[in-house]
């Protein structure tokens, strides 16, 4: 999953490229006084309808009131990042960086493949001095740039998910957050959502900024939804969460640190507080619109290592809180399953769920048409444990200096773009895609074998499961595809620790057809490539040489 502070997830076509009908909203007219800094009023009370929105929510479906039909968000999350001295920063709607024309093009492409949704983070740009907040609070020019992409937006009918990646750093909001913390309440997270201060920070910037974009008359009918977070989490090695004696005293009750099922209370009070609390903020501001949250997937009842040390609980949230729908962030190739992690989530078809995140991580799938190939499954399988729209990770490439990079929309004159756009797949249910990989499931031998790491783990598909020797060269792995085909390339996913040079051999029916040399390590590719084409049933790859015990995570077998 992406946490942006700390590098700090698709997708019904769209139905209009214009701005669509305008609407009007029943509910009554909204009176807010402006913060100071905030908007370009001056503090006077101010009564404004803001305009209906086109996305509703019936019976826990998203539907185009316009239309009367079904809405599938389907899309991509949209950030413009900045080098700054040491890391990289979305910095989408920073003044002095914001292209009009830019945003303009990119956006047309979308719409022009069906496209209907982008999700933007709200809050990511602090390390310059133009970005959201300001020592006097929220930076009117900042705010008037949101309302120039939300007008784009509406332009090429697209609606927006804008999230709030965290409290932006000025504005005092910080300050606030950490007046109620105490050694046995934490910080940072555990201070916003166990302390009155940080459920009060919280709305107090809400209410600022969509004060500010209610002064600057913005268009909220092109806004799918406000997300209150883009993930929630809590560190388990702090406290309270590493507390196992004692009592403590939150904003929301008294918890008994021994007993788990207490603790475990304690977090789905305060987090479902702090989430209630900001969504009636938000809705005092735009009674029509849609709240949601995003998440990645607890780490229970199915074990796993996503999200590493922090605690994430949705399934109680799901059952009850305010949020209109749910955001759950999953990728491919992380160790569960799309069905696990569903279980994980708790997900029910009482709201509607939208995967925020969805994406092809680079270092686990290093051949982007395998990558396309992967996520359309992925969403596809996705559609049968409760997911309902998907928004890809990311549109532009990221550097690789920000880690954990995935494959781009524009990547490879825009191969995922194209691939997944419900122009080529109307259904995203149903996939497109045919996998050209002669060696998935085929019949595999090998030299010899770790007891929980087979052959056949190296021809199942998955980068995350490999097949291991359990020592050094020389070893073989060797493939039956049951009968002659044609072979045109053969690619081996490289399970190696320590890096260093390797030599690698293919024979295809006995006779040796390449061999690759090469500085390698782990999760590289090596490609037999130097062949001609030719027909072959048993294909073997032989490691001669390297300073690892011999291991393979995937092996594609390709035709020419």
């Amino acid at each position: 999953m992406r946490r942006i502070f700390l590098l700090a997830v698709l997708f019904a076509a769209c139905t209009a490229s214009d701005a669509g009908p305008a609407t009007t909203s029943t509910a009554p007219p909204v009176t807010t006084t402006v913060p100071a800094g905030s908007s370009t009023l001056t503090g006077e009370a101010e009564q404004w309808t803001p305009p209906g929105h086109p996305i509703q929510i019936e019976n826990g479906q998203f539907i185009d009131i316009r239309t009367g039909e079904l809405f599938v968000p389907r899309g991509v999350n949209y950030l413009k990042r900045v080098r700054l001295e040491s890391y990289w920063e979305d910095q989408t709607f920073r003044p002095s960086i914001f292209d009009r024309g830019e945003v303009e093009s990119d956006f047309a492409a979308l719409a022009s493949r069906g496209y209907n949704t982008v999700r933007i983070f709200l809050d990511t740009c602090n390390g310059s001095p133009d970005c959201l907040a300001t020592s006097d609070g929220l930076n009117p020019d900042y705010l008037a740039t949101i309302v120039e992409v939300m007008e784009v937006a509406k332009e090429h009918g697209l609606v927006l998910i804008l999230t709030s990646n965290d409290l932006p750093d000025g504005g005092g909001y910080w300050e606030l957050s950490d007046r109620d913390v105490s050694e046995e309440l934490g910080n940072y997270r555990a201070g916003h959502y166990f302390t009155p201060s940080g459920e009060e920070a919280a709305v107090r910037y809400w209410t600022d900024l969509m004060g500010g974009l209610v002064g600057l008359r913005a268009p909220f009918d092109a806004v799918l939804g406000w997300s209150v977070l883009n993930e929630q989490w809590i560190p388990r090695d702090q406290p309270p969460l590493n507390l196992a004696e004692g009592s403590v005293s939150t904003k929301t009750g008294t918890y008994d640190m021994a007993d788990v099922e207490e603790k475990r209370q304690m977090v789905i009070d305060g987090v479902r507080s702090y989430m209630n609390a900001v969504a009636e903020t938000i809705k005092r501001f735009d009674p029509g619109g849609l709240v949601t949250s995003g998440f990645f997937a607890p780490q229970f009842p199915n074990p796993t290592e996503i999200g590493g040390g922090w605690y994430v609980d949705t399934q109680p949230l799901v059952e009850e809180s305010d949020l209109d729908f749910f955001d759950f962030h999953a990728y491919p190739g992380v160790g569960l399953s799309v069905a696990e992690q569903a279980e994980n989530f708790g997900i029910t078809n009482e709201k509607p769920v939208v995967m925020g995140e969805i994406g092809a991580f680079v270092h686990l799938f290093p051949d982007i048409e395998r990558a396309a190939l992967v996520v359309q499954n992925w969403i596809a399988e996705s559609c049968e444990v409760g997911w309902d729209g998907w928004l890809y990770w990311e549109y532009d490439e990221a550097s690789v200096e920000v880690g954990d990079a995935t494959w781009a929309f524009t990547q490879a004159k825009n191969l995922l773009m194209d691939t997944l756009a419900p122009a080529a797949q109307p259904d995203p249910c149903t996939t497109t895609l045919q996998d050209p990989n002669l060696a998935l499931n085929a019949q595999v031998n090998a030299s010899q074998s770790l007891p929980n790491e087979p052959p056949a783990n190296a021809v199942d598909g998955d980068p995350t499961t490999q097949w291991g020797s359990g020592d050094e060269p020389v070893q073989w792995l060797e493939i039956d595809l049951g009968s002659p085909q044609e072979i045109g390339v053969v690619r081996a996913l490289v399970g190696q620790f320590p890096s260093g040079p390797t030599t690698h051999q293919l024979s295809i029916d006995g006779i040796v057809v390449d061999t690759v040399s090469a500085e390698t390590d782990d999760n590289d590719l090596v490609s037999f490539d130097g062949m001609t084409p030719t027909v072959g049933q048993v294909i073997r790859i032989t490691t001669l040489a390297s300073p690892s015990w011999v291991s393979w995570k995937d092996i594609e077998v390709l035709a020419p």
